[in-house]
């Protein structure tokens, strides 16, 4: 499946699917003792010109979103160098807080098990669904570039 402009779902998943604002601050207006956990920051090993974070959002040490941010070395260095600074803060701390970063697109995506994501998901954190819905996003800062991946648990 390739990933499509709306999501053919219904219900809360596609409230959550095309939330404008940020997760973080969603999932504590419905849950509590939400945490980022960084699982990992450094080079894309796929492509070693990309920085790489990955991070679990979670609730009561229960994992409710996977998140992915890719930028390249050299955008990291300057427009988007306060990515190395977040720590256990969430992305959306310099998403939603700058007015020169803007959306630029979001696509949405259902993932399944022959999915190499999901495999990684799963190999970090034990999934018991069969598949899960993901949305990526593309942020623009002043002419750079940041492609953020977040996958519905």
């Amino acid at each position: 499946m390739s990933w499509l402009l709306s999501p053919p779902v219904k219900d809360n998943k596609l409230s959550w699917l095309m939330e404008e604002g940020s997760l973080t601050e969603r999932l504590k207006k419905e849950f509590d003792d939400v945490k980022v956990e960084v699982v990992y920051e450094g080079a894309y090993l796929l492509d070693k010109s990309f920085y790489m974070r990955e991070v679990f959002l979670k609730s009561n040490d229960s994992p409710k979103v996977f998140a992915r941010t890719l930028v390249k070395k050299e955008d990291l260095q300057e427009v988007w160098s306060s990515l190395k600074n977040l720590g256990d803060q969430s992305l959306a701390t310099i998403l939603f807080n700058s007015p020169e970063i803007k959306k630029i697109s979001v696509f949405y995506k259902e993932l399944f098990l022959d999915d190499s994501i999901f495999a990684h998901i799963n190999a970090l954190s034990p999934i018991h669904q069969k598949s899960l819905w993901a949305r990526r996003s593309s942020w623009e800062k002043q002419g750079t570039y940041l492609e953020l991946l977040e996958i519905f648990l």
